[in-house]
């Protein structure tokens, strides 16, 4: 359990940027807890739960298409849960090998896409 690096911070930001009335989300994320998840290290992680109540992924909330350092595509999905917060966010490399770097700003996106 730990709480967002710097630059996972600023990823989630730019992605929830594109998202209309995400601003409850932005606010809350200094705070958030996550705890990484076992996805052969490419990078993706779950937001713990601020309650007890047992919950599920219910939607992609959005979605961002870009490149690891290596060349290799990354597709980036930040959902929510069934309570309405943040549940994850996953990071699916194309090759499924390691991530080599997360994401630094800029941002050079092959199409945002927002929910």
């Amino acid at each position: 359990m730990r709480k967002l690096k710097n630059e996972e911070l600023g990823l989630i930001t730019h992605m929830l940027n594109q998202v209309p009335n995400s601003d409850y989300f932005i606010k809350k994320l200094p705070s958030l807890l996550v705890t990484e998840m076992n996805d052969g290290g490419m990078g993706s992680f779950k937001f713990l739960s601020e309650t007890s109540q047992k919950r599920t992924m219910q939607k992609e909330v959005a979605h961002i298409n870009l490149r690891d350092v290596d060349g290799i595509p990354l597709s980036i999905t930040l959902n929510l849960g069934t309570d309405g917060e943040l549940y994850e966010l996953s990071v699916l490399k194309a090759d499924f090998t390691l991530l080599k770097q997360f994401p630094l700003p800029p941002y050079n996106s092959e199409g945002v896409n927002s929910i």
